[in-house]
């Protein structure tokens, strides 16, 4: 609900009962969809974020393939994408990638799986077998087990398909006869749409990892639950190599900011 506080409060040209009506109103749209606990513990890590930067990390894994997930719709295939096709999506906007993200992805042995219509992929998803970077540059950290899955994109035209959740549990499939145990990522805990989604495919917590950057010092904690998974934030390592982080995620980090 804090997201819709600081919309409303960076709008000065309405006065403020309007404000507390459009907040109050955005409040049980969002408690009517996710319930109301949820959305006031999304209000309550939004109004910290207005005093320091803060955020609460949902952990989560997914182990078992979803057979409802692993049709796909008609004309549309799936596979791992080929460098080749990679390249050539770095020079397309739409697919938010750069050259220097595709150059730094392959050198760790990242791979990106993607539901492709015809020739265009329409939706894919970054699956990373060592620690990877963050975007601001702390570094995810997990067993060997699992396989890390970040940066998901589906294309505004194939919206609403759930192409990702497809993509993402063929994916867990393939890895899964890799001999994997199956997938881990996070979801920031005031992202209702996301984790709502992520559940509805399977996934499930296992925990949780707070960060908190204050008086120029980055503090990181994690619940115990993420041992299990090997999985925590480190700090960047020193050398600029991704793959090189620390030996095994801290349950606790304090340090100063870079």
């Amino acid at each position: 609900m804090a997201r819709y506080l600081r919309w409303a409060w960076d709008i000065p040209c309405l006065g403020p009962g309007v404000r507390v009506q459009r907040i109050s109103a955005e409040f049980r749209s969002q408690a009517s969809s996710f319930g109301f606990w949820s959305a006031l513990r999304a209000f309550a890590i939004r109004a910290i974020q207005r005093v320091i930067d803060f955020k609460v990390l949902r952990a989560m894994c997914i182990t078992v393939v979803a057979p409802g997930f692993l049709e796909l719709p008609a004309g549309m295939s799936a596979d791992f994408l080929d460098r080749e096709t990679l390249r050539r999506m770095t020079a397309q906007t739409k697919y938010d990638l750069t050259a220097e993200f595709l150059d730094d992805a392959l050198a760790k042995g990242d791979e990106c799986y993607a539901v492709v219509d015809g020739a265009e992929p329409a939706a894919y998803g970054w699956y990373a077998h060592s620690p990877t970077r963050m975007s601001d540059g702390m570094l995810v950290q997990f067993d060997p087990a699992y396989v890390y899955m970040y940066k998901g994109l589906t294309l505004d035209a194939y919206r609403g398909r759930r192409l990702h959740a497809i993509g993402m549990t063929r994916a867990l499939a393939a890895y899964r006869a890799r001999g994997f145990k199956g997938l881990v990522s996070y979801i920031e805990s005031d992202n209702l749409n996301s984790l709502k989604s992520a559940y509805r495919t399977g996934y499930v917590d296992f925990g949780r990892v707070f960060i908190i950057r204050m008086l120029g010092r980055l503090m990181t904690f994690r619940t115990p639950g993420c041992a299990a998974f090997g999985f925590g934030i480190a700090p960047p390592s020193r050398t600029g190599d991704p793959g090189r982080g620390e030996a095994a995620p801290p349950d606790r980090w304090s340090g100063p900011t870079s």
